[in-house]
């Protein structure tokens, strides 16, 4: 196999989960009736694929247990936080902030993985990503077209980013426990389980406001955004040297906003392209002073 191919896969996915997911919710449909439908989606489209790989299928109690709390401070808490976010967001701003994931997980990976400690070498890029956060938000936030609630976007994302940094720690930190692949199903079947059984508990769950159009975009980001992009981004880590890997990090969310551009009709600003390159060069330059760390693929995107 070609160790590009699935990278592509990972990183075309993980753009458009953005893309689409923004596009629902201005078209009217509430995060608490996208984020269940779409992981019904993929937790389906996820049997799919072990029917025909014949992976990630587990019976082991532990397996499940650390799967089970990664479905939920990994997946669920920060796809809820995020796509909360992208209700008040554009792609342009929300996925460049996504983009901060890495560097929370090397700092949440400093206190709940061994032998992972946060180097002063660091702090250049992390202090860069910062500048570039303060230029994309202060300086060209409210300019930017398609911004509803600058603030509470801001919050709901950033929160994302930290749950999620702390979601990716742990994945590592499990990983050293249970290989990979068993973690994969629990994780997932936990996570549906929270949103799609939960969520419509809790919140306003309107399916009935689901139009035709709206379910192929639900079925798309399900199957193509979550189950496709995970499973590919796991392919890839097998075939594929943490250097390479780590470029999905970067080229995420600039191939959003791009397509953001493209399809949602969002423009570009000088300030996201100046905060753009500065967010990306501090992620660069901070994982490479703690030697490529790659964040597991649920830390990309809002799911």
């Amino acid at each position: 196999m070609n160790p590009w191919t699935p990278l592509v896969a990972a990183t075309f996915g993980w753009a458009c989960s953005a893309v689409i997911s923004r596009a629902l919710l201005v078209d009217g449909m509430n995060t608490w009736t996208l984020i269940p439908l779409r992981m019904g989606f993929a937790l389906i489209s996820l049997f799919i694929v072990m029917a025909f790989t014949r992976r990630f299928w587990t019976t082991d109690g532990l397996a499940w247990r650390l799967g089970g709390i990664l479905g939920v401070a990994a997946m669920a808490v920060p796809m809820v936080l995020m796509t909360l976010g992208l209700e008040d967001l554009p792609v342009s701003l929300g996925s460049l902030l996504i983009a901060l994931i890495p560097i929370s997980t090397i700092a949440a990976a400093h206190f709940l993985v061994a032998g992972e400690t946060f180097r002063a070498k660091s702090l250049p890029g992390l202090l860069i990503a910062l500048v570039g956060t303060g230029v994309l938000v202060g300086v060209g936030g409210e300019s930017i077209a398609g911004v509803d609630d600058l603030w509470r976007g801001v919050g709901f994302t950033v929160a994302g980013v930290v749950v999620a940094g702390i979601g990716g720690a742990l994945t590592r930190r499990y990983a050293l426990v249970v290989p990979g692949d068993k973690l994969v199903l629990p994780q997932f079947t936990i996570n549906t389980v929270v949103v799609v059984v939960l969520l419509p508990l809790l919140f306003d769950f309107e399916i009935s406001s689901v139009e035709g159009a709206d379910w192929l975009l639900l079925a798309v980001v399900g199957v193509l955004g979550s189950t496709v992009a995970f499973t590919a981004f796991l392919i890839a880590a097998s075939v594929n040297p943490a250097s390479r890997l780590a470029l999905t990090g970067y080229s995420v969310p600039v191939l959003a906003v791009a397509m953001a551009v493209l399809f949602l009709d969002e423009s570009l600003t000088l300030s996201i392209v100046v905060g753009a390159a500065l967010i990306i060069v501090g992620v660069v330059l901070t994982e490479r002073a703690n030697k490529a760390h790659v964040p597991e693929p649920v830390a990309f995107g809002p799911g």
